[in-house]
C-alpha cells in the first residue's frame, strides 16, 4: 500500500511571492492619538536684557592616575633612549612629583 503525500502545515505554499500570496481581509486598527502639542508661553512684551555669561573656569583638577600613568609612560621612553637605570616605580614617583609641581605653578598663577 502506497503512503499518501503529506501536506505542509501552513496555508500557503512556499513557492508564493509576497507579490502573488493572496490578501487577507483583516481588521485594521485606528492610528494612535497624536500627543498634544505644549502651547508656547505667551511672549512678554518687556525688552530683553543682556546677560553676559561668567567665564567658565575648571576647577583645580586633580591629578588622576591616568595623568600619572600617561606621564610615567613618557619618561620611561625617555629612559630607556638614554640608556639609563630605573624602573618603573621611579618612574610612576617622578611623574607624580612633575604634574603635582606644574599643579602648583598653575596655581600661583592665578
Amino acid at each position: 500500500m502506497a503512503k499518501k503525500p503529506t501536506t505542509p502545515k501552513t496555508t500557503e505554499p512556499s513557492s508564493l511571492t509576497a507579490a502573488t500570496k493572496p490578501v487577507e481581509a483583516t481588521a485594521t486598527k485606528p492610528a494612535p492619538k497624536k500627543a498634544a502639542k505644549a502651547k508656547a508661553p505667551a511672549k512678554s512684551t518687556a525688552p530683553r536684557t543682556q546677560v553676559k555669561a561668567a567665564a567658565v573656569t575648571k576647577p583645580a583638577a586633580s591629578i588622576t592616575p591616568a595623568d600619572i600613568a600617561l606621564r610615567a609612560y613618557f619618561i620611561a621612553e625617555k629612559r630607556q633612549k638614554l640608556g639609563l637605570p630605573g624602573d618603573s616605580t621611579n618612574d610612576w614617583v617622578e611623574a607624580e612629583r612633575q604634574l603635582k609641581a606644574e599643579a602648583a605653578v598653575a596655581k600661583a598663577k592665578k
